[in-house]
Order: structure tokens, then sequence, then C-alpha cells
């Protein structure tokens, strides 16, 4: 999985998958489910990697923007906590499924 997004701004996309923006491998799911915050249902999609599964992101209201060849873009919003209070952009994901990610170009 490659995040698009950084804190809400898009990347462009020369610097995507360069050595400060690396594509992660990993197992994505993604399910719907009631959100307390939100007090509704919500889609969401978690990205569980690292070691045993130790790091998840997670993307809310995820949709399926497009699928070809292998690589699929998901978009939708991410929370954080930034002084004890939630803070919720836009992200979109680029995910490389059955596949690892294609190695960093080279020259960057």
């Amino acid at each position: 999985m490659l995040k698009m997004r950084l804190a809400g701004v898009e990347v462009p996309k020369r610097r995507l998958n360069d050595r400060y923006n690396l594509a992660r491998p990993g197992t994505l799911e993604v399910v719907e489910t009631t959100d307390q915050g939100l007090h509704r249902l919500v889609r969401l999609a978690r990205f569980t990697y690292g070691e045993s599964g130790k790091y998840v992101d997670t993307l809310f209201d995820v949709n399926l923007l497009w699928y070809r060849d292998g690589r699929m873009v998901l978009s939708g919003f991410e929370r954080s906590k930034v002084d004890m209070q939630f803070c919720d952009y836009a992200q979109s994901w680029l995910c490389f499924v059955g596949t690892e990610p294609p190695p960093m170009p080279e020259g960057r």
C-alpha cells in the first residue's frame, strides 16, 4: 500500500514511491461496522503491516476508485489524534494486489 496524500495534501506523482514515500507490504481488509464517533455504519479499510501485524492504518468511508492490472485506488478519510482531539483528512491509497510493491526507481 502506498499513501497518496500526507495530512490531506496530495503527494506529487513524481514523489510517489520515492525514498521518502515507500510502499509497504501488508494485508488489506474491508469491513462495514458501526462507528461510535460518527453514530452510523461506516465502511472501513484496514491495512495491517510490520512484524506480526504490529501496525494498522485505517481508511474511513472507503470507496474503490479503480482496479486494473493488479492495482487499485481506495479513497476515504483518515483520522489522527492531535491535542486530545480527532482530526479527519482526505486520503487515497494505491494498493498492489497479490504482488510486491514496485522497487524504488534508480537515481532517487
